[in-house]
């Protein structure tokens, strides 16, 4: 049957074993307070370092780095602990001499990386904490990876800038050869089809109302020429003409004037009056012959008109025809022409879009150039500490204290429980299962005190 204890009993054993529990603690505590003592100091040295963007507003000038320099921020620890920032920053102040003669560069940057914790102070600051045994080694580091990050993080951001900026120039180059060669492509298929443009539709227009007016005008000459010939075409022939009606009477003057010339002297006034007869109708007849010249010459010019009328109005027909036929081809070559710009419309559009971008880049890389040293900046430098950051000897001893008290305190337990001596009658009847006839009283000199004997079976006195 297992033995329990109580929180007395326990009480009471470390009362009769204290002396035996003040030894181990003694021990115990010694032990460590020498190993406290022998721990060497670490100091530890923390830089400050803030973020100021100096970004315009993106209204004015796009910018051309996707990450700001809050969300930089985010990834401090990961580019802090980078071994292409710590190598240098061991090799410059010659740090982990030890641990790289053991186990060369990595094992110092390892060492380095226990020895280092970067913090977010805010949104826009974050801290570098360097331990070392010596105060101003650690502020010599903190603050040389301060100023390695910035100029790390300046130098990326300049080469993102300026990959930005080429990455758009040779793209802008790349759609200008394109474009060249789709505005030729575009040019050849106008000059192919340069009288069926779209954009000569409305002159085409303007160009056939003008012809069928010209048209309207000579149809109308034609006619005008046509009545002129009818006219002319309406007078009679031989004597019934002018002309013969006045040959006529000419003849018949002519022969009453030889009659009277004859019978009569010159100054008889029948013979002068048909002699001014003769002269007037001599004049009529003249003019009469000149103006029957006339109609035979305007009736042939009238006809040579009316030929070349006729000759126009065909000439311009077959004009106004050829402009029907280009203005009805018109939306087809409108509907080639479209898909054949299209590509360089988008070509054009695109160009225009990079040009503005590479202004924008390139004023993006101007303000990054003259605000790149002000973007980063030690808000507080590192300096050596004056008290070691570790160990912390008051703690230390304390919790040395409180553990050689709990391990004195376990020691005495577990004696108490590993001792199977029999101290009270009840523990005697319970284990034994005889009756006690006798106790043996608290003996000062004896070291066991209180003890309870029990006697065997066999030598049990009765009474």
């Amino acid at each position: 049957m297992e033995r329990t204890y109580t929180v007395d009993e326990l009480l009471s054993a470390l009362r009769r074993r204290w002396g035996r529990a003040v030894v181990v603690a003694a021990a115990v505590l010694a032990l460590a307070a020498l190993l406290i003592v022998r721990q060497p100091n670490e100091y530890r040295a923390k830089a400050m370092v803030m973020v100021e963007p100096s970004t315009p507003h993106p209204d004015l000038v796009v910018p051309v780095i996707s990450t700001t320099l809050a969300e930089r921020v985010k990834s401090v620890r990961a580019q802090v602990f980078a071994r292409g920032l710590l190598a240098p920053v061991i090799e410059e102040l010659k740090l982990y001499l030890e641990d790289r003669e053991k186990g060369g560069m990595d094992a110092a940057v390892d060492s380095l990386r226990k020895d280092l914790e970067v913090n977010g102070e805010g949104d826009d600051a974050f801290s570098i904490a360097v331990k070392a045994r010596d105060p101003e080694t650690a502020a010599r580091t903190a603050n040389r990876l301060a100023e390695l990050f910035i100029e790390g993080n300046l130098a990326v951001r300049q080469g993102q800038v300026q990959r930005t900026r080429d990455v758009i120039s040779h793209e802008l180059d790349l759609l200008r050869a394109q474009l060249a060669a789709s505005d030729a492509k575009v040019g050849a298929f106008k000059k192919a089809h340069r009288d069926e443009l779209p954009e000569l539709v409305e002159s085409r227009m303007r160009e056939r109302d003008q012809i069928a007016k010209q048209i309207e005008l000579e149809h109308g000459f034609l006619q005008t020429a046509q009545t002129r010939l009818d006219l002319l075409g309406t007078q009679p022939a031989g004597k019934d003409t002018e002309v013969g009606r006045l040959e006529e009477q000419l003849d018949a003057v002519r022969g009453q004037f030889g009659v009277a010339a004859a019978a009569l002297t010159s100054d008889h006034p029948d013979v002068q009056r048909f002699g001014r007869q003769v002269s007037d109708l001599h004049t009529r007849l003249e003019k009469a012959k000149a103006r029957a010249a006339a109609n035979d010459l305007e009736q042939r010019r009238m006809n040579a008109a009316m030929e070349r009328g006729r000759a126009s109005i065909k000439r311009l027909e077959d004009r106004m025809a050829g402009v029907d036929k280009l203005i009805v081809t018109t939306p087809q070559v409108a509907a080639q022409l479209a898909e054949v710009s299209r590509s360089s419309e988008e070509l054009r559009a695109k160009v225009t879009q990079l040009v503005g971008k590479k202004a924008e880049a390139d004023i993006a890389a101007q303000l990054e150039a003259k605000n790149a040293p002000n973007e980063f900046r030690v808000l507080e430098a590192a300096v050596p500490p004056a008290l070691p950051a570790s160990p912390n000897r008051p703690q230390a001893l304390a919790l040395a204290l409180v553990a050689a008290l709990l391990l004195g305190g376990a020691v005495v337990v577990g004696q108490e429980i590993s001792d199977r001596s029999l101290r009270t009658a009840g523990e005697a009847n319970q284990w034994l299962a005889l009756p006690v006839l006798a106790t043996v009283p608290r003996i000062p000199s004896h070291t066991r005190h209180g003890r309870v004997l029990a006697l065997p079976a066999a030598r049990r006195v009765e009474t």
